[in-house]
Formats: structure tokens, sequence, C-alpha cells
């Protein structure tokens, strides 16, 4: 005996067309996949640092500097300000991994808290 037609048709899945293009974001979505490729993220450190006018002129400043005796101490001073100039400000509700600098001294997802190591160790005890 022939099954039904209304049991065999199978329900079709509506697509989703209130959602836009341009809603998704994909140049970001995109930009982030090419963030993460190693050899375009060396070849991007390799183009700034060819252009970057600082970079040149702390070379320069080496090369003087290992010739008059100095070359450790102006390498030191060169890893500090290296630190110092990349240190960049966050986005916009973007939270630290610290959570001192955050406000209200917010942590973030994930990290451990005193009150929840606490728990942790009271539920183990018992």
């Amino acid at each position: 005996m022939p099954k039904p037609k209304d049991a065999m048709k199978v329900p079709k899945v509506k697509k989703p067309y209130h959602i836009k293009k341009a809603d998704l974001h994909l140049d970001e979505y995109i930009e982030e996949q090419n963030s993460k490729n190693p050899s375009l993220l060396i070849e991007r450190a390799v183009t700034r640092l060819k252009t970057s006018f600082q970079f040149k002129l702390y070379l320069v400043l080496q090369l003087v500097a290992v010739l008059i005796g100095y070359g450790q101490a102006m390498l030191i001073t060169g890893l500090l300000w290296a630190m110092i100039a990349n240190t960049g400000k966050r986005k916009d509700g973007e939270l630290s991994a610290y959570s001192l600098f955050n406000k209200d001294v917010q942590a973030i997802e994930g990290s451990t808290d005193m009150e929840a190591l606490e728990r942790e160790l009271r539920t183990r005890a018992l």
C-alpha cells in the first residue's frame, strides 16, 4: 500500500531573508581569518620593519652605540622602547586580561577568582 503524499514531504527550511549581507561583517571576518595566517603575519611584519622610520633610526643608533662601546646598553634601551611603543589602546568594550585595569575591576570570563576557588576546594573536601 503506497504512503500518502503528505507523509513523504519533508518541510523546507526557510532561509533567513531578514539577514542582509552588510549585517554579517564579512570583511571583518575575512580580515580576522587572514590575521591568523603565519605567512601573512611574517610578510606584514617584514614590510612594516622595512618602512618604519623608528626601526631605521634604531639601527643607526645601535650601530653608533656598538662603535663607541655601548651596544648592550642601546640594545636594552631599544627593547624597552619597543615595549613602550607597541602598547596601544584597547577597543571600546574590550576588557583587559588584568582585571585591575578594567572598569569596576571587572574580571574577564573564565578567570578564577578567590570565591570560586574557595567554593571548589570546599566541594572537593566532601
